[in-house]
């Protein structure tokens, strides 16, 4: 029995193993060899991850070039914007050096400007010293000869009348436009005499005599001033006007300062701005506008007589700027 079983199991082991080949010998190729299909197919993939590859390869490396090229271009921009910079830098110094230049030059030629129309006023008023000015005489009273009209209005106004030669070099109105209006008033008498001594002493005799009436109307006479000065002493004239208003004495001297003579003693004032503090402490506001008080600021360095000698405050302008000023030029 033992040995029909054995047999048995032997011989379904045989029947086995047959199937098996035969099943091995009826199925296709194992998977692990590939077909000649699939290698194609493999290959044409691959080739195509190569080309692929391959592309962006060239593609990159096309970038890092244009990459390059734009660093390089950049570069020369930043240079080209370096020496625009530098440039700009230099022309920035040289425009702040030359500006400085020029405000020293024009402060130069400021004070000078000054120093310059304070001269001339002075000359002007040197040759106006023998020059008496007569004022609200009527107009066209004087005729044709004013010489003459001028000697006879001196001797009939004065009382008693000085004995001195008046020696009346000429005589005219002044030479601004004849008012149409009856009601303006008239224009003025200027006489020149030779003897500056002679206006003088006419002069003072008209100041002791104070009211002087010709045709019923009372006439002025005082010291010929350039235009220039004439606005100023009138200026100061209205303050004094209202100090006495004020009781508070006070006179114009010359050329335009205003002398006040107060409870702790007597004050002088070169100018308007100077006398500024003091006008506001009794109440009288001055309009001094801010031109006439750079002007008196400038004045301060303009040409000035000092006794008998005159100094001149104006700095000299720097060689270097006056070389800079002609290098420039050429």
């Amino acid at each position: 029995m033992a040995t029909s079983s054995r047999s048995k199991s032997s011989s379904k082991q045989e029947i086995t193993k047959e199937k098996n080949e035969n099943l091995r010998q009826n199925q296709p190729a194992s998977n692990d060899t590939p077909s000649p299909s699939t290698e194609s197919k493999i290959l044409a993939e691959l080739e195509k991850l190569r080309s692929e590859n391959r592309e962006g390869h060239n593609q990159t490396k096309l970038s890092l070039t244009k990459l390059e090229t734009s660093i390089e271009e950049l570069k020369g921009e930043m240079t080209k914007l370096e020496k625009r910079t530098t440039e700009a830098e230099d022309r920035i110094s040289a425009a702040e050096d030359n500006g400085r230049r020029y405000d020293r030059a024009i402060r130069y030629l400021l004070r000078r400007e000054m120093n310059l129309s304070a001269k001339c006023e002075d000359l002007q008023n040197r040759t106006r010293r023998n020059n008496l000015r007569i004022y609200r005489v009527p107009e066209d009273s004087e005729g044709k000869d004013v010489k003459t009209f001028a000697k006879k209005l001196i001797q009939s106004v004065f009382k008693p009348m000085p004995d001195v030669n008046l020696q009346i070099e000429r005589a005219h109105r002044s030479l601004t436009t004849k008012p149409t209006d009856p009601a303006a008033a008239p224009r003025s008498l200027i006489v020149r005499f030779v003897d500056y001594s002679v206006k003088d002493m006419i002069l003072r005799q008209a100041w002791s005599q104070k009211k002087l009436i010709y045709n019923n109307e009372q006439i002025y006479f005082d010291h010929d001033y350039c235009p220039e000065l004439q606005k100023k002493r009138a200026q100061v004239r209205e303050f004094i006007k209202q100090l006495k208003v004020k009781n508070i004495k006070a006179k114009c001297l010359y050329p335009a300062q205003l002398k006040v003579t107060m409870e702790s003693g007597e004050q002088t004032y070169h100018t308007l701005t100077d006398a500024l503090p003091t006008l506001l402490k009794f109440d009288i506001h001055p309009r001094v506008d801010e031109r006439a008080q750079m002007e008196d600021e400038m004045s301060r360095y303009r040409w000035n007589s000092v006794g008998k000698r005159r100094e001149e405050k104006v700095g000299m302008l720097p060689n270097a700027d006056l070389r800079a000023f002609f290098s420039e030029a050429e």
